[in-house]
């Protein structure tokens, strides 16, 4: 994703990794040589990956009880709603409107209860539930990290605490990082 930066973004932009660089003790980013700038972007691409990982799976939601935040829809569309864990059952669809809370119609749909016997996939919470509900289906800890949206579609992103494993319909995800050459820096594309 191409960034379109006025010169006063990009002198603030670097104005503020460079305050944040003195507060750790470091000279600022454009004092570095060819070497150091190597080392240090290596770093600030790390650190970015692993504080947007730890704050997507910090702020996702568990399934299994009514979500303490709302997730407006940004748009109108369709929400795909996994049947099973990874999907090989497909998903069910579901239409919203923008203003929607995205959020509540995930809970909605997965705190259904199901018949065990003609739902398909593998209850991972127990064998024999009295009234199973969707999300056993999802994995022993589903939790919802957010939504994808392309063209109209809205994915759930799941993380399950148990499992350690991130997946969107039948692929997993992860943060996507994007270097930018104006500003030398990188910057969080979106979970993929």
């Amino acid at each position: 994703m191409t960034r379109a930066w006025t010169q006063e973004e990009i002198v603030n932009w670097k104005e503020g990794r460079d305050k944040q660089r003195r507060k750790q003790g470091l000279p600022p980013f454009d004092e570095l040589d060819a070497n150091e700038k190597k080392t240090a972007l290596e770093a600030q691409r790390t650190e970015l990956f692993q504080s947007t990982q730890l704050t997507l799976r910090s702020m996702a939601w568990p399934l299994w009880r009514y979500p303490l935040s709302a997730y407006p829809a940004p748009r109108s569309g369709t929400l795909e709603l996994p049947r099973n864990y990874l999907s090989p059952s497909g998903c069910d669809r579901l239409k919203f409107r923008e203003g929607d809370n995205l959020n509540s119609l995930t809970y909605q749909y997965y705190d259904e209860v199901v018949d065990p016997v003609s739902y398909p996939g593998n209850n991972f919470v127990t064998d024999s539930a009295i009234q199973p509900k969707r999300h056993e289906y999802l994995g022993p800890s589903p939790k919802v990290a957010g939504y994808r949206f392309t063209q109209g579609i809205a994915e759930v992103a799941f993380w399950d605490d148990h499992l350690k494993t991130t997946w969107i319909g039948k692929r997993r995800w992860d943060v996507e990082l994007e270097f930018d050459p104006v500003v030398e820096g990188w910057f969080v594309v979106e979970h993929t």
